[in-house]
């Protein structure tokens, strides 16, 4: 009875001292890593990322058997905004940060009184995490923080790591408050949206001699005008404006007749433009808005103009024939 009372008394007592703990003199030390990407132009707004420690990190002792490690973060459910910067242009990006394998496999020990010891390095791909990112339509709150494209920050939220804590800690070893901190640094990466205008034809309504003071402003006869913008990230990156510029010759906010002086030209007869019920003076200042700053916008999204236009004199030599004028579509981004 003594001998089988005293074998269930030691198993009992090494049953509960299988465990591990991280040695030498700090025992919450900080790991870095590093930065991870988060690229806004793909469409899978998540990563799934290993924990690796790099070499040097501080070891771990382990009695016994069946030892592991487990994985949390610092905070739960926290979402952090960040403004990130390129020049001009800046997103809005909502970052959470959650365990995905958060149980290692079990690490081997033995009964020498400071345990058998394992690199940190052992714990490389046992456990993974995953960022969740969000680009912000028209975000109104608070940001974390604002950076610069490509360049690295580190998340407020942090990963422990920390060892199946111990019920009867050998050799006064106690694992109890001991675990990794792992930081999880990041930068991002967008392309700015852009938007085009490329070469297109309107044609006016054909008028006679008599028609040119008194015809009014009208929808071209052709389909109008057309912007084209792409925007991967799904909304705007900057505030897009337009504005007209003259290449035909003007005069006041008449655009003048490329074929005035030439055969088959109609003289001194011009165009003058309306955009959006607007009258177009070819001023510096005179910005159509086209989309806000945050604003959804997707790739390939087609902005047709509001174009009217009417013939407009400029002088007495007028004559029955052509009018041909040019004006560019230039898009500002600020």
């Amino acid at each position: 009875m003594r001998i089988l009372l005293a074998l269930i008394t030691v198993f009992a007592v090494f049953q509960v001292q299988a465990y591990c703990y991280i040695s030498g003199t700090e025992k919450t030390p900080t790991i870095k890593t590093n930065p991870v990407e988060i690229n806004l132009d793909i469409a899978n707004r998540e990563t799934i990322k290993p924990v690796i420690f790099a070499t040097g990190a501080p070891e771990f002792k382990c009695y016994l058997t069946t030892n592991t490690f487990g994985l949390s973060t610092s905070l739960t459910n926290a979402k952090y905004y960040y403004a990130i910067k390129n020049n001009i242009h800046n997103v809005v990006v909502e970052i959470s940060l959650t365990g995905e394998k958060t149980t290692s496999s079990p690490f081997s020990g033995d009964i020498s009184s400071d345990g058998k010891a394992h690199a940190a390095t052992e714990l490389n791909n046992e456990l993974t995490y995953k960022l969740k990112y969000n680009v912000m339509v028209n975000h109104s709150g608070n940001v974390t923080d604002t950076i610069e494209v490509n360049q690295p920050a580190t998340l407020e939220n942090k990963l422990i790591i920390k060892p199946t804590p111990c019920t009867l800690c050998a050799m006064g070893n106690s694992n109890r408050d001991h675990r990794y901190i792992y930081e999880v640094p990041f930068f991002v990466k967008f392309t700015p949206t852009t938007c085009t205008f490329k070469s297109q034809e309107i044609s006016a309504p054909s008028i006679s001699y008599h028609e040119i003071d008194s015809n009014t402003f009208s929808a071209p006869t052709t389909k109008q005008p057309e912007l084209q913008c792409s925007s991967i990230t799904g909304v705007a990156t900057s505030n897009i404006h337009y504005h007209f510029q003259p290449i035909s010759a003007t005069q006041g906010d008449i655009l003048k007749n490329d074929f005035e002086t030439q055969q088959g030209g109609a003289g001194e007869v011009g165009f003058q433009l309306m955009n959006n019920n607007k009258a177009i003076k070819f001023s510096s200042g005179e910005k159509f808005t086209l989309a806000s700053s945050g604003n959804t916008l997707l790739s390939n999204t087609i902005y047709p103009l509001d174009l009217q236009l009417r013939y407009a004199r400029y002088g007495n030599k007028v004559f029955s024939g052509l009018v041909q004028s040019k004006v560019k579509v230039v898009v500002d981004y600020d």
